[in-house]
């Protein structure tokens, strides 16, 4: 592959990772295996000037933000025990991708309990 190429490809990988795109998806749509993928992204992250990467990274964290709101409005609504399970592995997975956003680590495992309260 072709300098050029492979510069394409880090442009487009970023694009698509901006856009909220896993490298899964993103893996797939350029035709290419998932580490490279991943690799494409993060030579392109580091191409980036800091202050431009600082923009992204507000830019990513309020993409995160909103989405964490709305779980928390779903948390607040009357869900069965599995949907309020799924809405915190959800919240949980946001997390993560703060996280990994600002290269910070988070415990390996959270335990998670639900209280059921019995109607009298």
């Amino acid at each position: 592959m072709t300098a050029g190429k492979r510069h394409e490809q880090e442009i487009r990988a970023l694009e698509l990772s901006n856009a909220g795109h896993s490298i899964d998806v993103i893996a797939e749509r350029l035709e290419i295996g998932r580490a490279t993928a991943s690799r494409r992204v993060q030579a392109a992250l580091q191409r980036i000037p800091a202050q431009e990467a600082d923009t992204l990274r507000r830019q990513s964290e309020a993409r995160i933000n909103g989405w964490m709101r709305r779980c928390n409005t779903l948390l607040d609504s009357d869900l069965s025990t599995q949907d309020t399970v799924r809405v915190l592995n959800t919240l949980l997975s946001l997390e993560r991708e703060r996280v990994q956003l600002y290269g910070l680590r988070l415990p390996a495992a959270f335990v998670v309990s639900i209280e059921q309260g019995i109607a009298q």
